[in-house]
């Protein structure tokens, strides 16, 4: 029997895919597929919400066993982010729309991934540490250095720094 996360992530992107929504993972699952071993309870998502059908959104939602309203899509109204948790266990989805170039640049150059079987597009190295650095807790920083090194050899160094320039972050870049 495949786990809940796995199962619902696998549901998740097939109805993305079935409805052409554009969405990028971020968060652990990418991290893990590039190479490191982290999990938590959620999965972190990125999606083009101006090409989602709210109402046939949360009935899929609902079908597949989350807790889930129209009133809990008002982030994207606010442009910040939308949870929603799995009614049989402790872990939840969170959905980000695309609400800056930062946004759409990560589902643009999201690189196909397979976590746990899944065929995937997560975000691609470049962008995935840059968001962590960003954010900047202690965890996202050793994720984004974990990714790095695991990556350098596919990773454009320049393109790297200048994203990070792009974002105010050369500092967080150069302690590397």
């Amino acid at each position: 029997m495949i786990d809940p996360i796995s199962e619902s992530l696998k549901s998740l992107v097939e109805y993305f895919d079935s409805r052409e929504i554009p969405y990028v993972i971020v968060g652990w699952v990418a991290v893990f597929v590039l190479g490191r071993t982290r999990f938590t309870m959620d999965v972190d998502i990125i999606l083009d919400h101006s090409k989602l059908d709210r109402k046939d959104f949360i009935e899929f939602l609902q079908k597949n066993n989350f807790d889930a309203s129209l009133d809990d899509l008002i982030g994207f109204d606010e442009e910040s982010h939308c949870t929603f948790f799995f009614k049989e266990g402790m872990f939840r989805i969170d959905i980000k729309g695309t609400y800056s170039i930062l946004e759409h640049e990560s589902i643009q150059m999201a690189i196909n991934g397979i976590y746990n079987g899944i065929k995937l597009r997560i975000n691609n190295p470049i962008n995935l540490i840059v968001f962590k650095l960003k954010f900047g807790s202690e965890q996202d920083y050793e994720d984004a250095l974990a990714v790095f090194i695991r990556n350098k050899k596919r990773i454009e160094i320049d393109s790297l720094r200048e994203k990070a320039k792009k974002l105010n972050i050369e500092n967080k870049l150069n302690d590397f």
